[in-house]
């Protein structure tokens, strides 16, 4: 998947998934919460892939403005143990 945004904001989270929905199929926008330096946050990923190579290109399409942010590729089995070590702690 790509990881378009990480905020703790409700107020941003709600302007990008509506700058999303302009630009990628919102079913295909998945959304859950975590931590990041120790506070809670929500993180928006983008897409279900089956190889590294295919969301390489999907990222390389997104459109500059949310390019912006700096997306980057990760993975269902990261994002698990990223889930499980914030539950644990």
């Amino acid at each position: 998947s790509i990881q378009l945004l990480g905020t703790n904001d409700p107020g941003q989270l709600r302007e990008h998934l509506n700058a999303l929905s302009k630009f990628v199929e919102i079913n295909k926008v998945f959304v859950y919460r975590t931590k990041a330096r120790q506070k809670p946050s929500i993180t928006v990923l983008y897409g279900s892939f089956t190889s590294p190579r295919e969301a390489r290109e999907a990222l390389d399409k997104l459109p500059p403005s949310l390019r912006a942010n700096q997306p980057i590729l990760r993975t269902v089995q990261g994002i698990r143990a990223e889930i499980r070590q914030h539950q644990t702690s």
